[in-house]
């Protein structure tokens, strides 16, 4: 009997040994290999291909510090994004710190990183440090708040942050962005509506630096990447077109925006014809799109959602660009260079050449012979042919102000812009990577809905279950 006793408590034993072992097991193996999946309609924490491709390539790692604490708004966002960049790189180490249940960590963080602010992702590698902040994470709608109501999130913008901040510490070069000037261009340091130092911000957040130029010398700085020339209202002179020429023929990249010429102190840049050797030929029109009307605006103000097959637009698709008072540019032949049109006007649209009725503030609502047919091109991206990946490129827009402080925030105007830069620096790895929109999913009922939910909660659900008791004890009675 002792035996039997002692063969069964061996048994009981060696079967929970073996059960905690399969569990811990278990366990193990769910650690080490698991799938996550983003039911969300707009695949809110599912990562874009640019960044799974950015993620294989970092060979150093990234360590990661989150300065938030958890009832900050947007900290299960920052969070659920940040594991899937873990998931998918093991080189990517993230810390969560708690300013408020550890503010001697966080004080010593903030001094070894430099963070100035809270509600900060700090990304680090090998000396080079990016900042995120809340405010950079998110757009809002706050349309609502004369009305009482709270701002609400329309776009969530964690992964390009993210994938932004992450190029720009394990990249250690750092391309160089000029800005011409010398002849009324937007200035990358106005703060105005005029200026450009949105895009300058978000240009740097793209681990690009920022300087400005003179062509007047006859040279571009050597260690120029690219080469912005945004809005010019005066005419190049020769010397400053032969260093364009010598810039781009030895692989430069530039961005030209050129608005229509209108008013008595507009003159032409004198780009016109100088772009044409490189397949980009800039009308000299004003397109309108009555088609496109937007309301408070009149019908020189474009609002685009066409756009053609290019690196440069190819992630825009469901967005839209605003482009105000602008002219038409459509490609060129010219030998050594291959030209794409990037966005068109609505079939509606076109471009009219009678420039002076339009200075005067007469639009014509019907085409003239000579005018620019629709749809009406207004973006060209051209590169060499000889060399497409280090030969020369060149992005032509037929409007400046969309960049601008006034109008970067409106639309796809800003994807539109960084896209081109980027493709132009040869970023294309930050290419595409939109904002995504959250579910707001709300639930209106009517008093009769709710009556009939409080009946049923209240008193339906507790008299079933009376019910369903009393019958068991009759069963059993009986």
């Amino acid at each position: 009997m002792r035996k039997q006793t002692v063969f069964a408590a061996s048994s009981a034993g060696a079967g929970i040994v073996l059960a905690v072992a399969l569990v811990g097991m278990l366990n193990w193996i769910g650690y080490r290999h698991y799938a996550r999946s983003d039911w969300t309609s707009s695949k809110l924490y599912t990562l874009s291909e640019k960044s799974k491709n950015v993620l294989k390539g970092i060979a150093t790692d990234v360590r990661v510090v989150v300065l938030m604490t958890p009832s900050t708004p947007l900290f299960s966002e920052t969070k659920e994004l940040l594991d899937r960049y873990k998931a998918a790189s093991p080189k990517i180490q993230v810390e969560y710190i708690d300013p408020e249940r550890d503010p001697l960590r966080t004080k010593t963080l903030a001094q070894e990183f430099g963070v100035s602010s809270a509600n900060t992702v700090v990304f680090a590698a090998a000396g080079r440090k990016k900042y995120v902040t809340s405010e950079q994470l998110a757009d809002y709608d706050y349309s609502g708040m004369q009305m009482g109501q709270a701002p609400k999130m329309k776009g969530f913008k964690g992964e390009e942050q993210f994938t932004s901040a992450i190029l720009g510490v394990v990249n250690p070069k750092v391309p160089k962005v000029y800005f011409a000037t010398g002849h009324g261009e937007h200035d990358p340091d106005g703060m105005d509506g005029d200026g450009y130092s949105q895009l300058r911000d978000a240009i740097k957040r793209d681990n690009l630096d920022v300087q400005k130029t003179s062509l007047l010398s006859g040279s571009i700085p050597a260690d120029c990447d690219l080469l912005v020339i945004a809005g010019p209202s005066a005419p190049f002179a020769d010397q400053e077109k032969t260093a364009l020429k010598g810039y781009l023929d030895k692989g430069g990249r530039a961005l030209v925006l050129l608005d229509p010429v209108l008013g008595a102190r507009s003159r032409p840049s004198g780009l016109e014809d100088f772009l044409k050797a490189y397949g980009v030929q800039v009308n000299e029109d004003l397109v309108i799109d009555p088609g496109r009307r937007l309301p408070f605006f009149d019908l020189s103000a474009v609002y685009v959602s066409e756009f053609h097959s290019h690196p440069v637009v190819d992630g825009m698709q469901g967005l839209a660009v605003l482009l105000p008072v602008a002219r038409s540019v459509t490609t060129a032949t010219a030998p050594g260079a291959s030209s794409t049109i990037l966005l068109t006007t609505s079939d509606q649209g076109w471009g009219q050449r009678n420039l002076a009725v339009n200075a005067a503030g007469q639009l014509e609502l019907k085409k003239a012979p000579g005018d620019t047919p629709g749809p009406a091109p207004l973006g060209v991206a051209a590169q060499s042919d000889k060399d497409k990946e280090n030969g020369w490129r060149l992005v032509v827009f037929g409007n400046s102000a969309f960049a601008a402080n006034q109008y970067l925030g409106n639309a796809g105007n800003a994807n539109l812009a960084l896209n081109a830069v980027d493709w132009l620096a040869k970023q294309e790895q930050a290419l595409g990577i939109a904002p995504r929109s959250p579910e707001q999913v709300q639930l209106f009922l009517s008093a009769g809905q709710m009556q009939r939910v409080l009946l049923i909660s209240l008193i339906g659900l507790p008299a079933c279950a009376i019910a369903l008791g009393v019958a068991v004890w009759w069963r059993r009675r009986r």
